[in-house]
């Protein structure tokens, strides 16, 4: 029942978490070639094939058939003669005790293994995309803001210039004028290297995903559902933590495995013997059975201890990542309040700035008044900006990893 209600759950949230989240996200298909395509996903499907044919040889077993032959000759004192020999035997181990289903068992935990192991590596790409993603817009939001303020600072530059030469304003507020220019000049050059730095870094390792051209200004979506059922959820599908959920059980069975060794396997075959020259034919049936040593004992006791470790690292893992989703739902609820009141006081300030500017051609206030508000406004609309894009990109990789989008990897 818990289980049926976590994915209601889910289902309920994809139906609104896509949609809000599209405007700001690569082309799903586009997203999907890319990833798929990748060099990390290319090596990560051979590890899988690898990990199948292993899981393979676990099922089959390592027993394998014996031809043995001997030749001899016999001398008869008696005769004095001599006579030639043969024997012709074929043995095999046989699995017994059990083994063979235990081998059944452990094989496909093995295989559970490759599939999750290649799931978390379509989800690993899935994360790195969105992060180079988001540090394109960051970049892109930066040459957006430092173009804003160039602009304002060349139209400033003009205005002074103007009432430079009708005798209205004095060189000092030319000169703060062009020394403004000046430096928001070079912060948009800084911004366009940021720009090109990010566009490649993105382009070069998923050329496919088309880069975006403008940033968008939709309103910030919520978060409404309760963090004890998105945890559960997210823990429900984490591919570490099941990963390591089956290697703890894969342990565990290798361990049982290993106590049921303390039995050793029989030897069974079959031979033919010719002997006095083909004068006498000798057909029978062998069994060999090894006698235990210390060593299986202490291996076992080995394996147990690895299945121990490897149960407590289950319950370790699961702390810290439920920690780390605590901290992202929290930073989400926090930097998306935080997102809001920077974009009104981004508004308020830029309308400051207005008026400033306004009412300097008038000829009210000072050049350092207000190059000083322009200055405010533009730090609060890049601060406003990064906001936006930080709470969107925490959004995107926790639905990212509660599957319920750019579910790549089933």
């Amino acid at each position: 029942m818990r289980k049926l209600f976590l994915m209601c759950v889910c289902a309920t949230t994809w139906a609104h978490a896509e949609p809000a989240l599209l405007p700001y996200l690569p082309p799903e298909a586009a997203a999907k070639e890319a990833i798929l395509a990748s060099p990390l996903i290319q090596g990560a499907r051979a590890k899988k094939e690898a990990l199948s044919f292993r899981a393979q040889g676990i099922a089959s077993g390592s027993a394998e058939f014996v031809v043995r032959t001997t030749a001899q000759r016999r001398r008869d004192a008696t005769l004095g003669a001599s006579q030639g020999e043969s024997i012709v035997s074929l043995e095999r181990p046989i699995r017994f005790w059990g083994k063979r289903g235990m081998d059944a068992d452990l094989s496909a935990q093995t295989q559970a293994f490759a599939d999750i192991e290649y799931a978390d590596a379509v989800h690993e790409a899935s994360r790195e995309m969105l992060t180079y993603w988001f540090n394109y817009q960051r970049a892109l939001a930066d040459q957006k803001n430092a173009h804003t303020a160039h602009a304002l600072a060349s139209q400033m530059q003009r205005l002074t210039q103007s009432q430079f030469k009708q005798g209205e304003v004095s060189k000092l507020d030319t000169e703060l004028a062009g020394a403004e220019l000046d430096r928001v000049s070079a912060a948009l050059s800084v911004a366009n290297a940021q720009l090109a730095s990010a566009a490649a870094a993105l382009g070069r390792r998923y050329p496919s995903v088309p880069l975006p051209t403008r940033l968008h200004d939709a309103t910030l979506p919520v978060l409404n559902e309760g963090l004890p059922d998105l945890r559960d959820a997210f823990l429900a599908k984490n591919h570490e933590l099941n990963m390591l959920r089956v290697d703890a059980q894969r342990m565990r069975l290798t361990a049982q495995r290993a106590e049921r060794d303390r039995l050793p396997d029989p030897t069974v075959g079959v031979f033919t013997a010719r002997e006095r020259a083909g004068a006498e034919h000798v057909s029978g049936v062998t069994l060999s059975m090894p006698f235990p040593g210390s060593a299986r004992a202490q291996h076992a006791s080995a394996a147990y201890a690895d299945a121990n470790v490897a149960d407590e690292k289950v319950q370790w893992t699961t702390q810290q990542l439920s920690a780390s989703f605590d901290s992202m739902w929290s930073q989400f609820q926090h930097k998306r309040q935080a997102a809001e009141s920077l974009q009104l006081a981004a508004q308020r300030q830029a309308l400051a700035a207005d008026k400033a500017r306004k009412a300097y051609a008038l000829g009210e206030g000072s050049m350092a008044d207000v190059l000083q508000i322009a200055r405010t406004a533009s730090d609060n609309r890049y601060a406003a900006q990064r906001m936006h894009i930080d709470v969107i990109e925490l959004l995107a990789l926790i639905r990212l990893d509660l599957h319920q989008i750019w579910d790549f990897d089933e």
